[in-house]
């Protein structure tokens, strides 16, 4: 459940409230991985402190900050790159981490804050534990954890764990309903990076929900072909076109595959098409991909991974992810179908335009 996964990153996020003064901060831990001799903290995409890990394994952080600040331990200057990371909000107050209970990984504690994260980590890996490999398990798993987040915003209005429940809660619902949430964070939490950083995002997705224009992308399909999503829409005998983000790494992305192929086949007579937008990096493990599993649809990628174009137009923070396309006007008429509910949304909108 490599989607999954890509969540669970982020749900291990430690996270606390702070004021907005200038505020001093410990991080002290103690490794099990003797063989880490150097530890990094690294923020917006900078390392802004270095620590030598002692003998026994022992590290210890301090600093300042004006406001909570996001940040990741790792054992490398590159977070891609790392196997080590734990992420922790940087806030006044004496910070620990601590192997993760009973699971591969680490949390963090000291504050209340903290604490809800630790337990939300958890809480995840339960859930995926218990829905992986059953059937409609993704699904499951979905509907089970968006009503967790959303109950977590509504409780912590006034800390950065219902911020950071947020940020993965958008992924669950339109950009309207996360705008009123978000404005409905107390000022101090508003002045947090994290805060700002949503907020910009949302503007910039506030256009791609259900009833708004799609937008227009250029990309090279695996034949070589500079093609662009207007291209594919515009086609005559199209009625609806399926933008599906994807990569051959993603496993629960190739566990749709067969709810894709099954729709392709059943209604590109009808006016149906998918354009398969991929995340991939590596050419030939795309091509192969789509050929091995005879993926009989318009591909295209920019091979740049998380940083394709078409990854910020539409807001992607994790796949799969697919935006049902009304060729005759433009709008997205349903988004994020999984499984059988693809087909039944499909076959629902083709028999309205007869």
């Amino acid at each position: 459940m490599k989607r999954i996964l890509i969540f669970l990153l982020f749900a291990a996020t430690i996270l606390c409230s702070g004021s907005a003064q200038n505020m001093s901060y410990s991080l002290n831990g103690t490794l099990e991985d003797k063989n880490i001799h150097t530890l990094y903290l690294i923020s917006s995409n900078q390392v802004i402190d270095t620590v030598t890990v002692s003998r026994n394994g022992h590290f210890s952080f301090t600093g300042k900050v004006q406001a909570p600040r996001l940040a990741y331990i790792t054992n490398t200057s590159s977070l891609p790159d790392a196997t080590l990371n734990c992420t922790v909000i940087l806030e006044q107050g004496i910070l620990t981490m601590l192997p993760l209970d009973n699971y591969d990984g680490y949390k963090v504690t000291g504050s209340k804050s903290n604490d809800l994260m630790a337990e939300k980590a958890l809480k995840s890996i339960e859930l995926i534990h218990y829905y992986e490999g059953k059937p409609s398990g993704m699904i499951e798993y979905e509907k089970k954890w968006s009503s967790y987040l959303k109950k977590n915003v509504r409780n912590n209005k006034d800390n950065m764990f219902g911020l950071v429940c947020l940020s993965e809660l958008t992924y669950y619902q339109n950009a309207n309903d996360t705008r009123k949430l978000l404005d409905s964070f107390k000022p101090e939490i508003q002045e947090t990076d994290l805060w700002k950083d949503l907020d910009e995002s949302n503007y910039d997705n506030l256009g791609i929900i259900i009833g708004g224009k799609y937008k227009d992308f250029r990309m090279t399909d695996i034949h070589g072909n500079n093609i662009s999503a207007k291209d594919i829409i515009a086609t005559p005998e199209l009625r609806y076109v399926l933008i599906d983000f994807w990569a051959s790494w993603c496993n629960p992305c190739m566990n749709e595959l067969p709810y894709l192929k099954d729709s392709h086949t059943r209604f590109s007579a009808r006016g149906f098409q998918i354009l398969g937008v991929s995340l991939d990096s590596s050419h030939d493990k795309w091509v192969k991909t789509v050929n091995e599993n005879k993926m009989n649809w318009i591909h295209v990628s920019d091979l740049k991974g998380w940083q394709s174009t078409a990854v910020t137009l539409y807001g992607i923070k994790a796949i799969p992810a697919n935006f049902l396309i009304d060729c005759k006007t433009g709008k997205i008429v349903a988004k994020d179908l999984r499984g059988e509910e693809l087909a039944e949304k499909v076959a629902m909108f083709l028999a309205r335009g007869r």
